[in-house]
């Protein structure tokens, strides 16, 4: 950007990114979340023709009273999306207790990343990253039930430490190499979850729609979460290679000063 130094055009286009996320993960699928739990109760109290019942009610609303109308719903919008989507994260963190779903630990990181970019390179890096050689050891035991709950339903080990200081550390020194744009899909995907389910809901209840119909809607539904949890497993497993496989390969850049590391 002509006449913005580096770090006002960096700051810049990590408001707009994380604007970007924003929107399409909380706004988008609020509204949608909203605007269903809206008809429904409209459903609720008034069954025969919804368009029309709308139609007269808002025919006189006036221009300011539509628009704090308009902003008190995109309000409602974005509480409904975050809490959704933390919901989500939620599940997503319920799932991955599972064995065959459970999250990259320290040793199988590590490994997969040696596989990767060689014996050699990953040892030049952990030389200039004390800290991630020090996340990539064996872990220590946990005590028992001892389960910390951090930001997108990640539980604490030191895989995850590993990845959050990756991700730090390539916004700082390689911020080309980031993984952001992982992230946002997965933020995404998640939020898809509710609102999916919340449509399903509404199209099966309120749409007086033939039985064949509904049963395929339930079973697309069913489908679109399998296809959603997949991905989202897919996704969260390939961010954390690829957190520390990029690093690796920007070994060369000297770092800066530390960023913080613990996960968000």
């Amino acid at each position: 950007m002509t006449g913005m130094g580096p770090d006002a055009t960096a700051m810049v286009s990590k408001f707009s990114f994380y604007s970007a996320v924003i929107a399409s993960s909380v706004l988008a699928p609020g509204l949608c979340i909203v605007t269903t739990g809206v008809i429904a109760l409209l459903h609720l109290r008034h069954t025969g023709d919804l368009w029309s019942f709308m139609v007269v009610q808002t025919k006189d609303l006036s221009t300011p009273l539509a628009v704090v109308v308009g902003l008190n719903f995109l309000s409602l919008s974005f509480i409904a999306g975050y809490l959704f989507r933390e919901l989500s994260f939620w599940l997503v963190g319920l799932l991955e207790l599972v064995p065959r779903f459970a999250p990259l630990d320290a040793p199988d990181l590590r490994r997969r990343v040696e596989a990767i970019c060689g014996r050699q390179a990953l040892d030049d890096c952990l030389r200039t990253h004390p800290q991630l050689d020090y996340y990539l050891r064996d872990p220590a035991p946990t005590p028992h039930g001892a389960v910390v709950i951090h930001g997108g339903g990640h539980r604490e080990n030191r895989g995850l430490f590993a990845f959050e200081y990756c991700k730090r550390r390539l916004r700082l020194d390689s911020p080309t190499l980031a993984v952001d744009n992982t992230e946002a899909e997965v933020n995404v995907l998640t939020s898809c979850l509710f609102p999916v389910l919340f449509l399903t809901a509404e199209l099966v209840w309120a749409g007086a729609l033939p039985i064949a119909v509904d049963v395929l809607s339930v079973v697309g539904c069913a489908g679109a979460w399998l296809g959603i949890l997949v991905s989202l497993r897919r996704l969260r497993r390939t961010e954390r290679v690829a957190a520390v496989t990029h690093l690796v390969y920007s070994g060369e850049v000297p770092p800066a000063s530390a960023p913080g590391s613990s996960a968000s």
